[in-house]
């Protein structure tokens, strides 16, 4: 079993109809912070355990869930969804190892109408509680693939319509907020210490970089693809 921690991820997860065994609360916490938490618990017949101690971190709220290995889908199953849309953008994390920003790329990709992301089966960060915690609820909403090889995925990706870009700070002058984004848009973002591998960014159709002004010459990571994929859905609705 796993464990789905934190005020806004439980609701969202209870809100979406995830299957979820039951809800552990802290004796302690205020009921109007969560009412409706409480409220559909038992429109759904979730059981509620009360508990005498909090654990660090979950704002006095969990919901027991099942692994978190049953919540990945395959590239099959979310191309099924994302070919039949006008406009659809695919974030691929490249070895992205921190769960907070893995995380928060979630969260990112959900405000930006994302609802898939790849990530490879091996030197990257999996579902988890930080995980799901860090995406305050997004993870309801976009779907993870797993997948064995990045630079295979994005040929198949290519097949199937998508043009795929590479976020680089320096295999590239192009900037990304002077590129015209077409339809379907597959973006790869790297590891923190070393972005993007260079055999995955010559599987890229483009690699784009974000103009910095600053004495740091790098953004986290997490950052970065936020600002990418607000410029990618500034023309999209």
């Amino acid at each position: 079993m796993a464990k789905i921690i934190g005020i806004n991820p439980v609701y969202e997860a209870i809100k979406s109809g995830k299957e979820i065994e039951k809800l552990e609360i802290f004796k302690g916490i205020r009921k109007e912070n969560i009412k409706e938490i409480l409220r559909l618990a038992t429109v759904r017949n979730i059981k509620v355990i009360y508990k005498d101690k909090r654990e660090d971190n979950n704002q006095g709220v969990s919901a027991i869930v099942s692994d978190y290995d049953d919540n990945y889908i395959t590239l099959d199953e979310l191309l099924e969804k994302e070919l039949v849309k006008k406009y659809s953008t695919i974030v691929i994390l490249d070895q992205v190892q921190d769960p907070r920003n893995f995380g928060a790329i979630i969260r990112s990709s959900e405000c930006f109408g994302v609802k898939g992301i790849i990530i490879q089966d091996r030197n990257n960060a999996k579902l988890s509680e930080t995980v799901y915690k860090t995406a305050a609820g997004a993870l309801e909403y976009v779907d993870i693939v797993k997948v064995t090889n990045i630079s295979d995925t994005i040929d198949k990706l290519k097949k199937y319509g998508y043009f795929v870009y590479g976020s680089s700070s320096h295999l590239t002058t192009t900037l990304y907020d002077e590129v015209s984004y077409p339809e379907k848009v597959a973006l790869v973002v790297g590891n923190e210490g070393n972005g993007m591998r260079k055999k995955v960014s010559e599987h890229c159709d483009m690699n784009v970089k974000i103009n910095l002004h600053g004495e740091i010459n790098s953004l986290n990571v997490s950052v970065a693809t936020g600002i990418l994929l607000a410029e990618i859905s500034k023309n999209r609705k």
